[in-house]
């Protein structure tokens, strides 16, 4: 498998904080500690540690889990990137 480039690193980098901090706001909003959380949807709180300290990106198997325990849908959204950014500049 070819290396990753810089940019393609940023991108899979920021994609893994803004799932990290979802996770977070919800688990907070929830009242819930990460053990809880880990409880839920049946992993250990190292990994819950680990998915909001945006250390890797979880698979969508881990996503869905977590998405499930806390009562929240997983969406995936495919939107051009020029949309995107587009509406990235709007929101900041």
């Amino acid at each position: 498998m070819p290396r990753k480039n810089e940019s393609e690193e940023l991108e899979e980098r920021d994609l893994a904080y803004r799932i990290a901090q979802a996770v977070y706001d919800r688990r907070i909003e929830l009242g819930w500690s990460q053990r809880q959380l880990a409880e839920a949807a049946g992993m250990r709180q190292p990994h819950v540690s680990r998915l909001e300290a945006a250390r890797s990106l979880p698979s969508l198997d881990v996503l869905h889990r977590v998405a499930e325990a806390m009562g929240t849908d997983l969406t995936v959204c495919l939107v051009p990137r020029e949309a995107a950014k587009a509406a990235e500049v709007v929101t900041r």
